[in-house]
């Protein structure tokens, strides 16, 4: 018997006990819609050079052939499925973020529950239920880590193997006590440091992800044979928030307003395939050199003002999904950011992406007070013309609207399946929730390379968007 009288036996007792019914139904909506946005982006990145070595070696492994991975004509064991489908989730920057610090917790919890929904057979009910209250606990525990901030770590990937391990327990039937061994049991294994910023491949990232899937998914396990992780993890000296804060009593505020105020619906689906804090510049200057006419030739000079750790994170990491002079710079010499821009190396080795970047002035500010993670989707932008001009804009990241999530799905799915089958597969996510077992649907989630739709969709703003009129490839395998 574990402990019965803390915030982690309180907050487990919480999850087993609340039913896919007594879920609000804006929360069971929200769900969906978070498995929608995050599987499109999973199938689209799931061949990338962030995540494909991991695949690679998976297969390598071999393993009985219980679970998909997704994007791939590849079935593995639950824990090497779970690894790869993790590792997925975060291949590339178009997983949702959050509107005050509570972001990413997709890319980890979507993966687990598909990789475990699948291995148990569970209802579309039971999926959603799983996944609803463990992205509820990932978005609190990773809220909690932003807050307070003493230490650096990838949050996202620390505080998502938490709701991942309650993904997993809900869909094993464990009751309070194991849940509460299974949370001990993950903790001990999650992992990601900051440091990932210095990778340009975008792997580490990547890997932080599965690694914590993985985490959950054998931590349920165990705790399912009978293994006993550490009690009251939450609080405990040496505990989960003592050893990322160094603040035990932090614990405590994962139970703020649980099962009233759902931060899940603090989710910041992203509009664009660039890191989060790149979101809202990139937003504002594309909106501001259409609004003008203003081409690649015409700039002058660009200036951004971000908060200290957006500047950290858009100044050190150098993939061309996070690197702000290379986003902005492909914006102006493209007119738009598409999946193919920033993943098909061409773009960057054009003549006019190369001369924009050696003519054109980019200074990236940092603002001088302290900003909390929500701020970080806050920014102020000046872009100057060769004429003199000036044009400025203060800006937040404005929400996705539900038209522009349905096209990104479109696009980044329709970059390895034709529109018959994007289409069926988009109604399909949508009904997930009607679903006798969710193992079929996740079945259908392996794709064929030979079904791949070659190259990807001409960006739909411009016709100078693809170099030479040329079709765009991408870095793969």
């Amino acid at each position: 018997m574990v402990s019965n009288s803390g915030p982690t036996s309180k907050l487990c007792q919480w999850v087993c006990s609340t039913s896919y019914e007594d879920l609000p139904a804006a929360v069971r909506e929200e769900t969906v819609t978070i498995l929608y946005d995050q599987v499109g982006g999973m199938i689209a990145s799931a061949i990338l050079p962030a995540c494909r070595p991991v695949v690679d070696l998976v297969a390598q492994l071999g393993g009985a052939r219980e679970c998909t991975i997704v994007g791939h004509p590849v079935r593995t064991s639950v824990t090497d499925a779970a690894l790869a489908n993790g590792s997925i989730g975060h291949g590339d920057e178009v997983d949702s973020t959050g509107q005050q610090g509570t972001g990413h917790f997709a890319a980890t919890t979507v993966p687990t529950a598909l990789t475990m929904g699948q291995y148990v057979g569970a209802s579309g009910k039971e999926f959603v239920r799983a996944l609803a209250l463990g992205s509820e606990v990932a978005a609190r525990f990773h809220s909690v880590l932003a807050r307070y901030g003493t230490r650096n770590q990838f949050a996202a990937s620390v505080g998502g193997a938490m709701g991942a391990a309650v993904s997993v327990g809900l869909l094993l039937g464990l009751d309070a006590d194991g849940m509460e061994n299974t949370l001990g049991l993950t903790a001990s294994g999650a992992c990601g440091l900051s440091s990932h910023h210095l990778d340009e491949t975008h792997q580490i990232k990547s890997l932080n992800h599965g690694r914590a899937a993985q985490a959950a998914v054998l931590s349920g396990l165990l705790a399912r044979q009978g293994f006993h992780g550490p009690t009251e993890i939450m609080t405990i000296e040496n505990g989960f928030f003592d050893a990322f804060l160094g603040l035990p009593g932090a614990g405590h505020d994962v139970m703020e307003g649980l099962g009233e105020n759902y931060m899940i619906h603090g989710v910041a689906y992203k509009r664009y395939p660039v890191g989060g804090p790149d979101q809202t510049p990139l937003y504002a200057f594309l909106q501001l050199i259409r609004a003008h006419e203003i081409g690649a030739d015409d700039i002058e000079q660009i200036e951004v003002s971000v908060s200290r750790s957006a500047f950290q994170t858009v100044m050190t990491n150098r993939h061309p999904s996070v690197y702000m002079q290379t986003v902005l710079s492909l914006a102006a010499v493209y007119g738009d950011i598409t999946f193919a821009h920033i993943h098909d190396p061409s773009y960057r080795e054009d003549p006019r992406f190369k001369a924009f970047q050696d003519r054109a002035r980019i200074f990236i500010v940092p603002r001088p007070q302290p900003a909390t993670m929500g701020e970080r989707l806050e920014m102020g932008l000046t872009v100057q013309t060769r004429g003199g001009e000036r044009l400025s804009q203060e800006l937040r990241f404005p929400l996705v609207s539900e038209a522009e999530l349905q096209q990104k799905f479109h696009d980044l799915v329709g970059t390895r399946l034709g529109s018959d089958r994007v289409a069926e597969l988009e109604q399909k996510l949508r009904l997930v929730e009607t679903a006798g077992d969710v193992a079929s649907l996740v079945g259908e989630l392996e794709v064929d390379y030979q079904s791949r739709v070659i190259g990807f969709p001409a960006p739909r703003r411009t016709e100078e968007s693809s170099p030479e009129g040329r079709t765009a490839t991408f870095e793969s395998c």
